[in-house]
């Protein structure tokens, strides 16, 4: 037997052995979003990049001073509905790149916010965010800033205004530091910190079947950095101050279709188009199944400050369910003119997973998932999940040079309690191990998050 095609089994073997025995529960979502909770019991409530996007994610209302919070209740809105949180963090992180780069990190810190009630339709949104470093060796681990100095800084500072009463009702205008939850610009937290984007937005997100954004970003702070720079910098033009126009939109139908499309036009860099639909449907009283599908389309605009280029890609996805069993089928094609590029967040694809998007120019490649979940475990607080994924035919798009195929073993174990005095711990471990072909070197990634959320009031 080859022995690439033998190691292949044996990590196969050992990753569903493994995930078998704690009852796992696969991932359905791009990385991005998989980060921010962990995976949902059923199919019914997997989430899709286009729904994530329209989808607005209410505050605890466990609060740890609720005396406070009674007493502000008498107040005016801005004082009476307004949240204070502190979502606290700690990260491990030790990559395996060769026998030589080994970059590892372990921090402290998260995220403090204060988000205010209305006041005459008024409000604010403040965040601070926060990466100290209990010990660090080579950079690269994305933990700390570009020099491992310790990141600290004003992620969100905006002010808000609800519309009521006129046929723009329930839509809020933010203006300012904000985080976003669109495919490819979103707040793509997989490290320490999230990234966050200044912008200018008009939005609804959280009532009514069509939901929508507009809006113009005009610069971008990545997760693993305490500065921002200008949207064309980020995308590469180093030095240009052009910023990003955004219009996106979700459409839910009664028979669980939805459907949603988003264009953002990078002046005088590129212009990028997505759209996604996803199906779900009950079978039977046992097996349910749900379908998606997307497209993202780019090519260089305007003066094209980071050079001429197009391409696009296409993704699917299915997940069937029975007696809490899942398995997922996914796969992806993308245009060998160019690679998909995602300066400003998190890519959206179906294919993206712990650390491979398999984006490449050319490349091919297919997901295989699988779960097992039950109400017991899910009431203990347990679930975890298993990703293998395979790309190939992938090419450097100037030279026509083939580049390497490449496999991505995934697991993700997570521990968070739905209730009692543990209720808003999460910790998560996570391995990934890579094979490329022609590779010796041994790839691969340990991560152990701890996250405590205390919503003060």
């Amino acid at each position: 037997m080859p022995k690439i095609l033998r190691l292949h089994l044996i990590c196969l073997y050992r990753l569903t052995t493994i995930t078998a025995a704690i009852f796992c529960q696969t991932v359905q979502a791009a990385e991005y979003i998989r980060n921010e909770s962990p995976q949902p019991a059923t199919a019914k409530d997997l989430t899709v990049s286009i729904d994530h996007a329209f989808t607005e994610r209410p505050l605890s209302e466990r609060f740890l001073l609720s005396n406070v919070k009674d007493y502000l209740a008498d107040q005016p809105g801005f004082w009476s509905e307004a949240k204070v949180n502190f979502e606290l963090r700690s990260y491990l992180f030790r990559r395996r790149n060769s026998s030589i780069y080994k970059p590892e990190a372990y921090v402290i810190g998260g995220r403090s916010s204060f988000e205010s009630g209305w006041w005459h339709n008024f409000g604010v949104g403040l965040a601070y965010y926060n990466s100290t470093e209990l010990n660090a060796d080579d950079p690269g681990t994305g933990l700390l800033g570009p020099d491992q100095h310790d990141i600290n800084v004003w992620g969100e500072a905006n002010l808000r205004y609800r519309f009521t009463g006129t046929p723009l009702e329930g839509s809020v205008l933010k203006l300012g530091r904000q985080t976003l939850n669109l495919p490819f610009i979103n707040k793509h937290d997989i490290r320490q910190v999230p990234a966050s984007h200044e912008a200018y937005t008009l939005s609804r997100v959280d009532t009514g079947n069509l939901r929508y954004i507009v809006g113009h970003i005009t610069e971008f702070k990545d997760y693993d950095n305490d500065k921002f720079v200008d949207m064309a910098d980020a995308a590469g033009a180093t030095g240009e101050d052009e910023g990003v126009s955004i219009v996106g939109a979700r459409r839910k139908f009664t028979n669980g279709t939805t459907i949603g499309a988003a264009t953002y036009y990078g002046w005088d860099t590129f212009n990028t188009f997505f759209t996604e639909g996803t199906y779900h449907a009950d079978l039977s009283e046992k097996i349910d199944m749900r379908l998606s599908v997307q497209f993202t389309d780019q090519r260089s605009v305007g003066d094209e400050l980071i050079g001429d280029f197009d391409s696009h890609q296409v993704a699917g996805k299915a997940s069937f369910g029975w007696r809490g069993a899942m398995i997922t089928f996914g796969g992806s094609v993308v245009d060998d003119n160019a690679g998909i590029m995602k300066p400003w967040g998190g890519s959206p694809s179906y294919l993206s997973i712990q650390r491979l998007d398999f984006d490449r120019a050319g490349e091919k490649s297919a997901l295989l998932g699988f779960s097992y979940n039950t109400a017991y475990f899910s009431s203990l607080g347990l679930s975890s999940y298993v990703n293998i994924a395979h790309g190939w035919d992938a090419e450097d798009p100037l030279t026509g040079v083939s580049l390497p195929d490449r496999t991505e073993y995934d697991l993700t174990v997570d521990y968070k309690p739905p209730q009692g005095f543990l209720e808003g711990l999460w910790i998560r471990a996570r391995f990934n191990y890579i094979d490329t072909d022609g590779d010796s070197d041994e790839v691969h990634d340990f991560r152990l998050i701890i996250n405590y959320t205390l919503p003060f009031i």
